[in-house]
This record gives C-alpha cells, sequence and structure tokens, in this order.
C-alpha cells in the first residue's frame, strides 16, 4: 500500500513539472514575411489603420497626416529593406480636393513592409486606374493628339476627358503634355468633362463590364435596365513602333482595347534611345 501511495505521489509530481512546463513555456511567435523580397507586387491592402505620406488640403496647402484607413488598397511604387513607397493611385477629383498630394508619393515610405501590416493585392477590376485613349493605337501624328482619354478611379468613378478640354490643358496623351513629365501630366489632377460613379462591375475573360447610372458622352455603353448603363472593356493584343530621328529611336509600346464598339488603347511605356 506504500508503494502504491509513493507511485502516485510520483505521478502526481511529474504531472505538475508538465503543467508548470507548459505554463512557463513561451508561446510561438508568428513569422511575418518581408514584402520587399517580391517585386511583383503591385497592390496591397493595408491590415490596419496607418500614416501612408498624405495630408489634408487646407486652402491649397498642406494640413494634418492622414491616417490611411485599414482594408485601403494601394499601389505599390518601389520598396527599400522593409519600408514602401505607397501611393493612392489615380483617386477621383472630387477626392483630390481634399488631399495635400505630395510633389511626388515616393518621398516617404511607410515603415513594417510585411505580412503583419499589409496584404498582396490583385485588382478585380484589372482595368481600374488604366487611362485608355480613343484611337486604333500610338501613331506619332499631330491628328492623334488630343484625343478623348477615360479612366475609372481607385475610389470607384469613371472620369472622361474630352478633346477640348484635353486642348484646353494640352494633354495630347498621358506622356506627353506642356509639363514634360508624365508624372505632372495635368490630366492627373483637372476637372474631368464628365463624371459617374461606377455602381458595380464584372470581369469575365479579357472582358471588364462597368455599371452606372447616367450615360456618357462619347463612350458606347448600353442601358441594359431601367437604372443600369453598361460599358464592356475588352483588352486586345500589345503593339510597339519605333520611329528614328538620325542616331535616335523613339519606341512606343501599347496595348489596345474595344470600348463598347470602339477602339482605344493605353500606352504601357515610352523610350527614347540616342
Amino acid at each position: 500500500m506504500a508503494k502504491i501511495t509513493l507511485m502516485l505521489r510520483n505521478i502526481m509530481i511529474i504531472v505538475g513539472i508538465i503543467i508548470i512546463g507548459l505554463t512557463v513555456m513561451p508561446s510561438k511567435v508568428q513569422a511575418y514575411s518581408n514584402l520587399g523580397d517580391n517585386i511583383n507586387i503591385d497592390y496591397v491592402k493595408l491590415k490596419r489603420p496607418m500614416f501612408t505620406g498624405y495630408y489634408t488640403k487646407v486652402s491649397g496647402h498642406k494640413g494634418h497626416r492622414i491616417i490611411t484607413p485599414k482594408g485601403t488598397i494601394m499601389q505599390v511604387l518601389g520598396s527599400s529593406a522593409n519600408t514602401v513607397g505607397l501611393s493612392y493611385g489615380l483617386i477621383s477629383y472630387q477626392k483630390q480636393q481634399h488631399i495635400y498630394k505630395p510633389t511626388h508619393p515616393a518621398n516617404y515610405n511607410t515603415p513594417h513592409y510585411n505580412t503583419k501590416y499589409f496584404t498582396p493585392y490583385k485588382l478585380k477590376l484589372p482595368v481600374r486606374g488604366l487611362p485608355l485613349q480613343s484611337g486604333i493605337g500610338y501613331t506619332n501624328s499631330k491628328n492623334d493628339n488630343y484625343k478623348p482619354i477615360f479612366y475609372i478611379t481607385m475610389d470607384g468613378y469613371l472620369q472622361y476627358y474630352s478633346n477640348a478640354r484635353l486642348k484646353h490643358y494640352d494633354v495630347k496623351n498621358i506622356f506627353e503634355s506642356k509639363s514634360g513629365s508624365q508624372y505632372e501630366n495635368p490630366l492627373w489632377r483637372i476637372k474631368p468633362t464628365t463624371s459617374v460613379k461606377v455602381n458595380h462591375f464584372k470581369t469575365i475573360g479579357k472582358t471588364s463590364y462597368v455599371y452606372y447610372k447616367k450615360p456618357i458622352r462619347g463612350l458606347s455603353e448600353k442601358k441594359v435596365s431601367s437604372k443600369y448603363y453598361r460599358l464592356s472593356i475588352r483588352k486586345g493584343i500589345n503593339e510597339s513602333e519605333s520611329w528614328h530621328y538620325g542616331d535616335s529611336t523613339w519606341t512606343v509600346w501599347w496595348t489596345t482595347y474595344t470600348v463598347g464598339d470602339r477602339p482605344f488603347y493605353f500606352i504601357r511605356e515610352q523610350e527614347a534611345d540616342s
């Protein structure tokens, strides 16, 4: 009987040691990945509110810091070590009136560029943020300057710029304007000729469909119900062409689109070699 009692006592001691060990054992620390190692990330979703380099606009001047809300989708401009340069991307003219935009958004790098704070994101509407210009493609001809342009903003508006509006601000296309700089192109800041809220959208294969309540003069949408018009945007092919000027070469790359029943294109890149 004494042996049994001693065995039970020993078992209880061992169990107690195990319990104490489990109690004091450090909990497993969750590992987070550094997103700067992936150069293929174009957009991220914020997992928590944070400052991303933007300020309120007060009488045209910089006001106080804007804390970007959790869940916001932001464009990645570039990363360094564990920091990232972020942009709201193309936002509506209305929203721009309340935001002070730095000379260049990448002049502030948001820290903690890892999976604890950010989730890599792929746009569900692939044409969002792509300025599409009327025409079959880039021709390097003055006759094709100032052709109407439209794009869908990151905050869900379709903004359309007419030939007259583009001429007034000397915006030939997304690369060429009186500013001489793509980033400083007036197109990104001027009031559009027409703007409508995109109510919903869907993408099937290479075609995106956007739905809104007011027709846009200059686009060939279809009325599909008592409430909505539908604009189809179908991606075509990638093209390029070069022009030679003495020892210099000018090359432009673009992608064709069919918008409704009309040709449009998006200039992806341009380059001058000398």
